[in-house]
């Protein structure tokens, strides 16, 4: 791609999915609790494996821009046995030794976007109109073994997500991600990935 005018932020993700959901969640400055920022969000022609392997290639263009922010899945980047956090501190190091270092990071859901999504049923619930509010949901994700009773979110979250599409007979689209982040609650999300994220950019875009 031929890149603009630079911008404070380069968000590199893995898909559409996730660059349409992290689009929308960076025009929520007021609740991320950052400053209004210019920011362009890219997705790799290569997925998750081609993010872990060659971010700092991909972003080089880009190195104009004030910082870079990469994105990407566990599960899908061909280093599933290892850490999520050994693979965000490879990425790190290859960014920082390419024109990046000191305003770059990496950020590696576990296993996959997904679990931000399924962090609160309540949300799911909400933006699906599930019948039988979170209580039926939490009930239909017990019934096909997706996560037991008492469990905050499913053990396979793109698996869970996509069947309950499905249930509700809602087309999937990259859309949908986009929707959710419109809506999303931050307050209750605990994932520890979706937690750097939020602190990396209070970080670098504070509100002055």
């Amino acid at each position: 791609m031929s890149p603009g005018a630079p911008k404070p932020l380069i968000i590199l993700t893995a898909d559409k999915d996730a660059q349409f959901a992290i689009k929308e969640l960076v025009h929520r400055h007021a609740d991320l609790g950052i400053r209004s920022i210019g920011a362009d969000v890219v997705a790799h022609p290569h997925h998750d494996s081609g993010v872990f392997k060659r971010a700092h290639d991909f972003l080089r263009p880009f190195l104009k821009w004030q910082h870079a922010l990469v994105v990407f899945d566990h599960d899908g980047s061909g280093h599933e046995d290892r850490p999520r956090e050994m693979l965000e501190e490879a990425v790190e190091r290859r960014l920082n030794a390419n024109g990046w270092e000191g305003r770059s990071r990496a950020v590696v859901m576990h296993p996959e976007l997904e679990s931000w999504v399924w962090d609160s049923s309540y949300q799911v619930n909400r933006m699906l109109h599930w019948p039988g509010g979170v209580g039926g949901l939490e009930r239909w994700m017990d019934e096909r073994e997706f996560a037991k009773s008492g469990d905050r979110k499913p053990g396979r979250p793109k698996d869970a997500f996509l069947a309950a599409l499905a249930h509700q007979r809602i087309q999937r689209s990259s859309g949908i991600y986009r929707d959710l982040a419109q809506a999303y609650m931050f307050t209750e999300c605990r994932d520890p990935a979706f937690r750097k994220f939020l602190a990396t950019l209070q970080a670098w875009f504070p509100v002055s």
